[in-house]
């Protein structure tokens, strides 16, 4: 960890039994003290992780109260543990979790003392609703199987092979895998999402093509019924473009319509997807925007073919027709 720490753009290193996002789930029966106690089985299933010092600080979570694990919580003895606020808020919601303690499995079990709350972030997928978590010092348990995440200040890819070449250093038998940034990690977190996205996407689009579909044939009758109307109009000196005006101005009005009640249902539903919204609100201006003008287009072009069709109404045969 010094050797790396070391590197230079290197800000910070720790290690984590498990990467989080990692589509792996740990978790314990976690009794609170003071909490009611009837049975083993009734205890909440809490999701547990353990990380190396300065590992809050490598991967940006914030801490809210107490302090990080340090070196000396590394012996037997040294039983502290560091929980999430939506723990605290949990089990201790009207006063402060540090110096109070929780165990595994019972009262009846080696009690923890809680010296620390950090901001709740994600762990099992992108997704999640906020969870409780607990972090237990990996100093004080050995795990031969660890992560180890480095926080830089260039481009983390350059720092791979520097980090490749220490660890052979120590140990040239010790096996270095899976190397990669954490924008690469969170692909396989992100696929089933995007895999969704490109599904609804395409739903989507092809909802699109059967309104522009729609919409054209519904002018081109509205047209055909107004052929008489507009031939008449034509013979007292209409020009044509005050037939495509007449014609356009009355299919945008109901287009018109039809946007703003489907905005007005756009911004409900959405809200409804704020759980699996990652890097964008619900209501994001840009994506209401974008999609409002495409809408639009298709409106547009889909009345003013039939509109320009209008436009080369002969007055005499639409006088004719019946």
């Amino acid at each position: 960890m010094a050797r790396i720490e070391a590197q230079p753009g290197v800000q910070s290193a720790a290690y984590i039994g498990y990467l989080p996002l990692n589509l792996n789930r740990n978790s314990s029966l976690i009794y609170a003290e003071g909490q009611p106690f009837t049975r083993r089985a009734d205890l909440p299933e809490i999701l547990t992780g353990a990380v190396w010092p300065r590992y809050f600080e490598t991967m940006g979570i914030a801490l809210l109260e107490g302090r990080e694990f340090t070196m000396q919580d590394d012996k037997e003895e040294s039983r502290v543990a560091i929980v999430n606020e939506s723990f605290a808020r949990r089990f201790f919601p009207d006063r402060s979790a540090i110096g109070k303690r929780l165990s595994q499995g019972g009262p009846d079990r080696p009690f923890w003392e809680i010296v620390g709350v950090v901001k709740d972030s994600k762990y099992w997928s992108i997704g999640e609703a906020p969870q409780p978590f607990v972090h237990f010092p990996l100093a004080r348990d050995y795990d031969g199987s660890v992560a180890l995440v480095v926080r830089t200040t260039g481009d983390p890819r350059s720092l791979i092979g520097a980090i490749r070449h220490e660890v052979r250093q120590l140990d040239a038998s010790l096996p270095v895998y899976d190397a990669k940034t954490m924008s690469e990690h969170l692909r396989l977190s992100l696929f089933p999402l995007r895999t969704g996205a490109w599904v609804a996407g395409g739903f989507a689009l092809l909802a699109l093509l059967l309104a522009g579909l729609g919409l054209y044939g519904v002018m081109s009758y509205a047209v055909s019924q107004r052929t008489r109307e507009l031939g008449i109009r034509m013979a007292l000196g209409a020009q044509r473009g005050d037939v495509l005006r007449l014609v356009m101005r009355q299919a945008l009005a109901l287009a018109l319509a039809g946007l703003t009640l489907g905005l007005a249902g756009a911004l409900v539903l959405t809200r409804l997807m704020r759980s699996v919204l990652v890097g964008v609100s619900a209501t994001d201006a840009v994506t209401f925007t974008s999609v409002t003008l495409l809408l639009a287009v298709v409106v547009l072009l889909a009345c003013y073919v039939p509109a320009r069709r209008a436009t080369k109404v002969d007055p005499m045969i639409a006088l004719r027709c019946e």
